[in-house]
């Protein structure tokens, strides 16, 4: 978990009824290399995605599918969001 007072990423649209969803890390100095990471509420990785040198302020795009292809069910999911100044963790809602 990230301390108190430190924003998670920002995820838009959110809810998302399309295949792609844009993360927007929390801020940090120049550019980062961002990993994003989507799990279901019991913690079962079912996307896993790496961007390299984002700079700090730019969003990246995932997609909404499984390691498969096959399109994220409906429901809450976590994502969380790794980058050179640390993990944070924020919540999808997919509406299908």
């Amino acid at each position: 978990a990230s301390p108190k007072g430190t924003p998670g990423p920002i995820i838009y649209p959110n809810p998302a009824s399309g295949g792609t969803v844009n993360i927007l890390p929390p801020p940090y100095r120049g550019s980062s290399n961002v990993r994003v990471e989507i799990f279901t509420l019991a913690f079962r990785k079912v996307q896993s995605a790496t961007f390299d040198n984002v700079p700090s302020g730019v969003s990246v795009q995932v997609n909404l599918t499984d390691k498969w292809g096959a399109p994220l069910a409906s429901g809450i999911y976590y994502v969380v969001v790794t980058t050179s100044s640390g993990r944070t963790i924020g919540k999808l809602l997919i509406l299908r």
